[in-house]
Order: structure tokens, then C-alpha cells, then sequence
């Protein structure tokens, strides 16, 4: 008597079958790939060419503004003003840039003095900024997603409503918190009023974060000798270098570029920032438009070498905690 053939015998049988029958219907593709229907081609084809050009107009709408702020920087004025208009510059120069830095004299030299010295001054205040949001923004963020206690909901919220109002609604009470502390017109007191509006941002960011670190690390470090703070430090912060990133990231940006608080609370030569000096150039007699887009292209290329550098690690820290499971 044969032996009886095994599953794996059977189940290769039916296969072979069903793939017999489905050649002899004609419902399998060319490349043996299945049945995807008779336009199936045409409307793949359709979908792409639309889907690039959305993505194109996205691209252009969101990189045209900077690549034109770098054609107008590197134009002479009277190329930007002359008619009919010309999307590529007919000659390019570097003349701008050496009025900001002094080299070349002109008539809002004056103003342009005061280009480097406040872009050292935002510099030093987003970093300074930064550093105290890491530290106090990430322990908070930490407490929050690790202990239980009271108002804890209460408090994350009030932390949110803070970084939902209008800036320009606090530029009063800061002015005279400032004035009342001697800080008006000086640095410090521009780093004390960030701070205000960008730690709450820092501690949501950090808080998602920190809730995808597996507690279980918490533990392990308790129970090998080190208290909560040495945990913290020692344990999960290491572990948490995209949540840092995006966070430190945010609120670098967040300073580097802020207009209002320091158009208002820093009026004194010296204490200003980048912002409101390039506003100021506006204000000439003579605007010279080439000159004033050589400062923005300077006062963004900062922030846009940031997100190029550590675009990866901010999309994972701002991303953490929107997926369970």
C-alpha cells in the first residue's frame, strides 16, 4: 500500500493547482505579480505625475523664499529695481556682504555696524536659553512622565495655556517685571523672558519622550544601587538624545529668531539682537534691498544648518509618543 502523502506534499498540490487555473483565466499580471486590472497602469501613472506635482509645489513654496533671498543678496540694487525684471541677476557680487562686514562704506553703514555684534548677542542668548531648557525643561518633562502627584494634569496644562498665548500679550508684564529687577536692556533679562514661553514647549516635547522610555531601565538602575536622580542621569538621559535634540533644536529657533520681546525690551545700542537690527535697516532713507536680504540670508543660514544637521533626530524626538504599541 503507498504511503499517504504528508501536509507539505498537499499543501504544494494546491498551490500548484490554484496557480494553474489562475494563468489559464488570465488574471495574472505579466511579471506573475497577480491581477491589478485592466487600467491599472494608466491611473499608477496618473497618481505619480500628480503626486510629484504637489510635491514639487510644496518644495518651491517652502525653498523659493530663501533661494530668492540669496539671489537678491548677491544683486546689485539697481538690477532689483530695473524693468523688465529679471529672475536671474545679470551680475552677480559679494559687495553686500562686505558692507555688513565693514569692508565696503556706504550710506546705511551705520546700521550694518551693528549686524555682527547682534548676531553674537542672539547667539549667545539661544544658546544660554537652550542650555537652561535642556536642564530644567528635560528634569520637569522627566517628573511628569515618571511620578504621580497632585494637579499633575492642572499644572501640564497651565504650562500649555502659558505657551499658547500671544507673545505680544506678556510684552507688558515683562517690560515692567525687567524695569522692577534692574534687568531692562541687558541680556539677561532677554534670557529670563524666553525662558518663560519656550520651557513649557520643552517640557510637552520631553515629557512624550520620556514616556517611550521603557520604565523598566528606571528600575533596573534602582535596583543596582543609584537613587532617582542618578537613574535619570546616568540611565535614561543617555537613551534620550532625540528628544534633546528636537527639543534644544525648537527652542534654538525659537530665540535665534524672535522679533517682538526684543524689539521692545532692548532698545539700548548693544543689547539688541539680529531681528530687530535687520528691521531697523528699513527704516533709512536709501533702502538698500540687496544689503538687507545679505543680513537675513546670514540671520537664517544658523537656523537652517540646524535643522539640516539634525533634521533626523528632531522628527524622532517630535514624533515620540504618537504611536502606542
Amino acid at each position: 500500500m503507498p504511503p499517504s502523502p504528508s501536509a507539505r506534499e498537499r499543501a504544494g498540490v494546491r498551490v500548484g493547482f490554484y496557480s494553474r487555473v489562475i494563468r489559464a483565466s488570465g488574471m495574472a499580471g505579466t511579471d506573475g505579480s497577480g491581477y491589478r486590472g485592466g487600467r491599472y497602469k494608466g491611473r499608477s501613472a496618473g497618481s505619480r505625475v500628480v503626486l510629484y506635482g504637489l510635491i514639487l509645489a510644496v518644495a518651491l513654496w517652502l525653498v523659493g523664499p530663501f533661494v530668492w533671498l540669496f539671489v537678491t543678496s548677491v544683486s546689485y540694487q539697481k538690477n532689483l529695481l530695473a524693468r523688465p525684471f529679471a529672475l536671474i541677476p545679470p551680475e552677480v557680487t559679494l559687495d553686500n556682504y562686505k558692507m555688513i562686514l565693514g569692508l565696503i562704506r556706504f550710506h546705511a553703514e551705520g546700521q550694518a555696524a551693528k549686524i555682527l555684534p547682534s548676531m553674537l548677542n542672539s547667539v549667545v542668548v539661544a544658546v544660554v536659553v537652550t542650555i537652561l531648557n535642556l536642564v530644567i525643561g528635560t528634569t520637569a518633562g522627566y517628573a511628569y512622565a515618571r511620578f504621580r502627584f497632585p494637579l499633575k494634569t492642572l499644572s501640564l496644562f497651565a504650562l500649555l495655556f502659558t505657551r499658547m498665548l500671544p507673545t505680544v500679550v506678556l510684552v507688558p508684564a515683562y517690560f515692567l517685571m525687567l524695569r522692577a529687577l534692574g534687568l531692562s536692556n541687558s541680556l539677561t533679562g532677554l534670557v529670563l523672558a524666553y525662558c518663560s514661553f519656550t520651557l513649557p514647549f520643552t517640557v510637552w516635547i520631553m515629557k512624550a519622550y520620556f514616556e517611550t522610555v521603557p520604565a523598566e531601565l528606571d528600575k533596573s538602575a534602582l535596583v543596582d544601587g543609584c537613587n532617582r536622580l542618578q537613574a535619570y542621569y546616568r540611565v535614561v538621559l543617555p537613551v534620550s538624545g532625540p528628544g534633546l535634540v528636537a527639543g534644544g533644536a525648537f527652542t534654538f529657533m525659537l530665540c535665534w529668531n524672535e522679533f517682538i520681546v526684543a524689539q521692545v525690551l532692548n532698545t539700548k545700542p548693544g543689547t539688541t539682537t539680529l531681528p530687530p537690527v535687520i528691521a531697523g535697516m528699513n527704516g533709512q532713507i536709501n533702502i538698500d534691498y540687496s544689503v538687507i536680504a545679505a543680513s537675513g540670508f546670514l540671520g537664517a543660514l544658523p537656523a537652517v544648518l540646524l535643522v539640516l544637521i539634525f533634521q533626523k533626530y528632531m522628527v524622532q524626538g517630535l514624533t515620540a509618543g504618537s504611536v502606542k504599541g
